[in-house]
């Protein structure tokens, strides 16, 4: 070290950006981005793309291949896979051949025309009439929209990588902020595991019981959501255990026991790097904790003991994330670019304002319903909506500045509130 290499501290495909040569040489970094760090690429495309973001190594937001006719493209918009015009021909009875052509757009259908398609289809140049009268076919053509169904997709994890990653990527937190542990023998059989691949990853993986999260207290206060990438080391006491979690955009979590033969004080290190390619070094949050103050231990941990126990975890999960969070995530991000583009257009908050800020709400709700499968009552959306602030905006707000912390405050927490009551099934 200093590696001629650059590592990501955080996974470039995870939407991370700062790179070190101080923390692996060239070897492991070549190990590591070729065998391992990929294998959570299931997880963050899923993200990005409900969100609309993409990471350092990607050119556009990633696109979702399904197993059927559809793709998932940038928001989770359900599209039709690109398809070559497709022919159908039939012999009439007089010699003559009726030719049907579809495609996938008009503008598709217009590049097909004007991009010699139609000549090589013929064999033979078109004359301007018949160029004109094709050209008329398209602008006249009505749609012939397809339902879309629910679509199959499948996918195989590899769990032994996915916990070697996560010990990786701990591990060089540890090395940035606390190199000396990272060196100790405490941590060696983690930096075994997680390099060449040694021990069972059955020993490592857990599932932590957190008493307290100093990770999602600062999620909430920054407002991060899931344009970050996190790391939790817990030093507990109780346990004789140093646990790492890593959380990947603020969806996905994997513990690791970094050492299990601790002997300490109690301490948290929170470490966190936006995702907004800005390059900056990761932030770290260290914070001694008094253990006699709680009535329980820091941090449990549950091992995956059971073959069954450990499948239905990660099945859940995955599920989760791809038919639950992937849509809601989607119209969530929807939602804000929806309202931000409102804010463009007005200074002061005015009855028109919080009309437009209500509608947007009311919409959501209505395609969450659809979602979900369930029925929404509109009418019980919007006297929530005036219970939980709306109301106060109509009658003691109007006029202040929008970007008011009063006014932004409410309009946030009203939402919140009805999701809340949403997701409990108090509606």
């Amino acid at each position: 070290l200093p590696a001629s290499q650059q590592e990501h501290i955080f996974n470039a495909a995870w939407g991370g950006s700062h790179k070190t040569g101080q923390l692996i040489c060239n070897a492991c970094n070549q190990s590591f981005s070729t065998n391992v760090d990929e294998v959570f690429s299931l997880y963050t495309t899923a993200i990005m793309n409900a969100w609309s973001f993409k990471g350092q190594r990607h050119k556009s937001v990633p696109i979702i291949e399904l197993d059927g006719d559809y793709v998932l493209e940038a928001g989770a918009k359900l599209r039709i896979k690109p398809e070559k015009p497709l022919f159908e021909e039939k012999n009439l009875p007089n010699g003559q051949i009726r030719t049907k052509i579809s495609f996938n757009s008009k503008g598709e259908a217009k590049r097909w025309l004007n991009n010699g398609g139609a000549e090589s289809w013929l064999g033979r140049s078109l004359t301007p009439e018949e160029r004109e009268y094709l050209l008329s076919l398209i602008k006249e053509s009505e749609p012939q929209r397809r339902e879309p169904e629910p679509q199959e997709a499948s996918t195989t994890l590899n769990l032994r990588n996915q916990y070697r990653s996560s010990a990786h990527t701990i591990l060089k937190c540890l090395g940035f902020f606390l190199p000396d542990l990272v060196c100790s023998p405490l941590t060696q059989p983690i930096r075994q595991f997680a390099r060449y691949d040694e021990g069972d990853w059955r020993l490592f993986a857990v599932e932590p019981e957190q008493f307290f999260s100093l990770g999602e207290e600062i999620t909430n206060l920054l407002g991060l959501g899931v344009y970050h990438n996190s790391v939790e080391i817990y030093w507990s006491s109780s346990s004789r255990m140093i646990v790492g979690i890593l959380t990947l955009l603020n969806r996905v979590k994997r513990a690791v026991i970094i050492s299990n033969n601790y002997a300490g004080s109690d301490k948290i290190l929170y470490v966190f790097e936006d995702t907004n390619l800005s390059k900056k070094p990761p932030t770290a949050i260290l914070a001694e904790i008094d253990s006699s103050k709680f009535c329980q231990p820091l941090l449990g941990v549950q091992y995956f003991a059971q073959p069954t126990k450990m499948y239905e975890y990660f099945y859940n999960e995955l599920v989760g994330l791809t038919s639950i969070y992937n849509p809601i995530d989607a119209m969530k991000a929807e939602l804000i670019k929806s309202l931000e583009e409102v804010n463009k257009h007005h200074t002061t908050l005015e009855g028109s304002t919080i009309d437009q800020y209500q509608t947007l709400y009311l919409n959501f709700f209505i395609k969450l319903g659809k979602v979900l499968q369930v029925s929404v009552d509109s009418v019980k959306i919007d006297s929530k909506l005036q219970e939980y602030g709306f109301s106060r905006l109509r009658l003691e707000l109007k006029g202040r500045n929008i970007t008011d912390p009063e006014v932004e405050s409410i309009i946030v927490q009203a939402f919140d509130s009805v999701l809340s009551d949403w997701t409990q099934n108090r509606l």
